[in-house]
């Protein structure tokens, strides 16, 4: 059966998807490109201008979906399912409203919990004992459509911002392939609306505006290093001795208070069985590199290359976001 597919926007989920829907007989794709991809895969992600290409698929690249013209090309597409990954710009009703069998999304998170923006980071700083990715219908209001299915695997400690994203463009990947398996036969899907109730929402805010507070117990703080850990994107931060901010980056892993090979004030460095460690209220947190700009160095050659008296770390109180 043929069918018109209209995606929107980027990155490991969406290439993913376009490449599964690119080879298969009878579907037609147009796919609207987030405003900045340039068509070169990056560290921070994957350009689906670039696979677009490559599959000779239709694209259109707005500045905003608002556009007189562009809302014109989407109606004369005809399309007969919509899909959003990752894309950049609010989708206006009537957009959402054109598809024949409904607007659909992947959020990182399992809603209706985190729903916003950065749910792969809020899932780790949060400490929740899983991860998610939740197909869901758009809707006007953010994340808050009907859910058509949910996929979970377990939060083991270590796991950095950059791992959980991949893993959970993975989940999502199964949850469309599962849709599309069903969806391709009938045209029709079922959803539950979600539990009112049980929402938590995050506006574009860091955990902590990033400071690393190292007056909390260590698996707080390994969580929040972990939570911004995926280069290039912003990570932790803190002050060395002489006023310097830096970055700290995983997997930072927290050793419990009997593991410590001596004591200190929060943010004082340890020599532990496990290598060195930052000291917090509670235990200690082994971490992976510092990052200086946008120059990335092992944790243990930056304080080897810096006198005894630096080797400590402060970060203003601030709270922590939860809206």
């Amino acid at each position: 059966m043929s069918a018109k597919v209209l995606i929107l926007g980027n990155r490991l989920l969406g290439g993913m998807c376009l490449d599964f829907l690119a080879a298969l007989e009878g579907v037609e794709i147009l796919l609207v490109l987030n405003p900045d991809d340039d068509g070169v895969d990056g560290p921070g992600g994957i350009s689906l201008k670039r696979r677009a290409a490559a599959w000779g698929i239709r694209t259109i690249q707005p500045a905003g979906i608002g556009d007189p013209e562009v809302k014109r090309s989407l109606r004369e597409f005809e399309p007969d399912l919509g899909l959003s990954f990752s894309y950049a710009r609010i989708i206006p009703q009537e957009i959402i409203d054109l598809p024949k069998s409904g607007f659909l999304n992947v959020h990182f998170a399992d809603l209706p919990k985190n729903r916003g923006c950065l749910p792969v980071v809020w899932t780790i700083a949060s400490g929740a004992d899983h991860y998610a990715a939740t197909l869901h219908e758009v809707t006007a209001e953010l994340d808050q459509g009907a859910i058509l299915s949910q996929a979970r695997a377990p939060l083991t400690e270590g796991l950095t911002a950059a791992d959980i994203y991949s893993a959970c463009a993975h989940l999502g990947f199964g949850l469309f392939r599962e849709f599309w398996a069903d969806w391709s036969k009938t045209r029709a899907f079922k959803s539950t609306p979600q539990d009112e109730t049980a929402v938590t929402y995050h506006k574009m805010r860091f955990p902590h505006d990033r400071w690393i507070q190292w007056a909390q117990p260590a698996p707080r703080v390994a969580r929040l290093i972990n939570a911004l850990t995926y280069f290039p994107h912003p990570c932790a931060r803190t002050y060395d001795a002489g006023g310097k901010e830096i970055g700290l980056m995983g997997p930072a892993i927290p050793l419990p208070q009997e593991r410590l090979g001596q004591h200190g004030i929060p943010g004082s460095i340890l020599i532990t069985e496990c290598g060195l460690a930052i000291r917090c209220a509670e235990g200690s947190v082994l971490v992976h590199q510092v990052r200086i700009g946008d120059t990335l160095n092992a944790f243990s050659d930056y304080i080897a290359s810096h006198p005894e008296g630096r080797q400590h770390f402060s970060s203003p109180e601030t709270p922590e976001y939860s809206e």
